[in-house]
């Protein structure tokens, strides 16, 4: 089990949202084949708002994540999916509880 958690709520554009799925999948598979610390990512869709996205990312601790994110290629599969987004926020968490 990891000791990071990072979220993201992608707010995609009108009509956008398959173009998203591809690009979000081929950034996360990156991430597994060269980022050792990743233990796993989802993506889950808001019921209420097909619109909404919510990635979760779990990671070994948070200097895994953060190497990830300073890794040279991390934009040229980041940016992809921010083209096809309104907003996004993000966070990221460390574990206290787990039951």
């Amino acid at each position: 089990m990891g000791t990071c958690f990072t979220t993201t709520d992608w707010h995609i554009k009108d009509g956008s949202q398959e173009a998203f799925l591809e690009r979000w999948t081929t950034w996360l598979n990156w991430t597994r084949e060269t980022q050792g610390g990743l233990v796993s990512a989802r993506l889950v869709a808001d019921e209420a708002d097909p619109q909404h996205l919510v990635s979760v990312g779990e990671w070994t601790d948070f200097a895994a994540r953060q190497q990830w994110a300073d890794d040279p290629r991390f934009l040229e599969f980041c940016l992809p999916c921010l083209e096809l987004c309104d907003d996004m926020q993000g966070g990221q968490y460390e574990v206290k509880v787990s039951i």
